[in-house]
């Protein structure tokens, strides 16, 4: 009997490697496939943050160019106010500030653009309602009304220019909730 045991344990030694190779390879291979997706899944990360990065700090930019386009629509539309009673429709066309106030309805086609890009809801729902404001204010300056509530804007303005850079600190410092 101990022959025979003797033949069979070669044979058994031979299978239990065989068994231990397989188990070590799909353990090795889990292991890999587990790193490959962590890999991927933080290039993901890293691609959305630098999306929205630059994303963010575009529209913060465009923002504050809408509002600067203001004054000079004020500037602009109060010398048109104060000259086109006295001038014919087509004199009042001629001295129309059609540059100025192309330059203010292109800066607020530029943001509005940019605003869907805004991954955080939040921040997304205060740079629309800045926008808001700023497109109200211009209305307002260019309809003659009692005059733009600058104040109101300003604030809308300022409360997205916070949220704006809030959430880039927060990529900056790596607390971006994870999406």
């Amino acid at each position: 009997m101990d022959s025979g045991w003797m033949a069979v344990w070669p044979v058994a030694a031979f299978f239990l490697g065989g068994v231990a190779t397989q188990v070590t390879g799909w353990l090795n291979h889990r292991r890999q496939r587990a790193e490959r997706a962590a890999d991927d899944a933080a290039a993901v990360e890293q691609r959305r943050e630098e999306f929205e990065l630059s994303h963010l700090v575009e529209l913060n930019r465009l923002l504050q160019e809408y509002a600067d386009t203001l004054p000079p629509l004020v500037a602009a539309l109060t010398t048109y106010w104060s000259q086109a009673p006295a001038l014919s429709d087509t004199e009042r066309g001629e001295i129309f500030p059609r540059e100025v106030y192309a330059a203010t309805e292109a800066a607020g086609k530029a943001v509005r653009s940019q605003i869907g890009f805004v991954l955080d809801d939040d921040a997304r729902r205060i740079v629309d309602e800045a926008y808001v404001a700023i497109d109200m204010a211009a209305s307002d300056i260019l309809i003659n009304d009692d005059g733009p509530n600058l104040g109101q804007m300003g604030a809308a303005v300022n409360l997205a220019h916070e949220a704006l850079s809030a959430r880039v600190r927060e990529i900056y410092a790596g607390q971006a909730p994870a999406r």
